[in-house]
């Protein structure tokens, strides 16, 4: 019998009973159980795309280009989970409903490995062995562009969270300075910022708004962190990544 390669579970514990995952906006992608013993930790991969609906898990894309990462973490022992979080157009999605469903995802994590699936839902041994590898304790947040954005915001807040470990950040190319990406108009269409916060920074209650939602208005980072970019990247340009990094160094800590 061939193995299960991962498991859809819902963002928020299902009701008794009720097995599958109803909205395909929001859901923890669970991957079967490393081998070799206990996971080193999980990592956690969200995906980029500037918060596009066209763009998520099973998308013409490679799940936006990232396809490949939680196997080549699982192949080095770490469990792993791909979180698809509710995209711009959905409801309640964009900021903060995205953001808030990256928490969940976390949250969801730490309850499935302290509790257990629900009562009344289907657990196969496999199942049980991938909820079993999981490690909150030592949780990688992965995210690349948008997902990247989504990385530094949710591992900030989660660093605060009341018996929280704070999270290894590996964010590729992010999107981390929101008024700058806004003033550059980043993506194709040069709107993915201001569709992704419902308006432009362009009031005071607007200003806020971004200031709540940009990990380069929220330095210092209180967790430890891995940038990487491309210095040649159209899509996500350096300034957006450097400029944020250069105001952190200086930021007391």
């Amino acid at each position: 019998m061939a193995e299960t390669e991962w498991w859809d579970l819902p963002l928020v514990p299902a009701a008794a009973g009720v097995a599958g995952v109803e909205d395909r906006s929001r859901f923890l992608r669970l991957h079967r159980a490393p081998r070799g013993g206990r996971a080193h930790g999980t990592v956690v991969v969200l995906h980029g795309g500037y918060w596009k609906n066209k763009f998520g898990l099973d998308d013409a894309y490679g799940n936006a280009g990232t396809i490949s990462l939680h196997r080549f973490f699982w192949e080095k022992g770490f469990s792993a989970v791909e979180v698809e979080y509710r995209r711009r157009d959905h409801p309640g999605g964009g900021w903060p409903g995205t953001n808030e469903d990256i928490l969940s995802a976390l949250t969801r994590i730490s309850q499935l490995k302290a509790e257990g699936l629900e009562e009344g839902l289907p657990l196969s041994p496999q199942l049980g062995e991938a909820i079993q590898s999981l490690r909150p304790e030592r949780l990688i947040l992965l995210g690349h562009s948008a997902g990247g954005c989504l990385a530094l915001w949710a591992a900030q807040r989660w660093s605060g969270t009341a018996g929280a470990v704070a999270p290894l950040v590996l964010a590729a190319a992010p999107v981390a300075d929101l008024v700058k990406g806004y003033e550059m108009k980043v993506s194709d269409e040069g709107d993915a910022v201001e569709l992704y916060m419902k308006q432009p920074p362009t009031s005071e209650s607007a200003l806020e708004a971004y200031r709540l939602a940009s990990p380069a208005a929220n330095l210092p980072v209180s967790f430890p962190l891995l940038i990487v970019y491309g210095d040649a990247d159209a899509d996500v340009p350096p300034e957006l990544v450097t400029g944020p990094l250069r105001e952190g160094e200086r930021a007391p800590a």
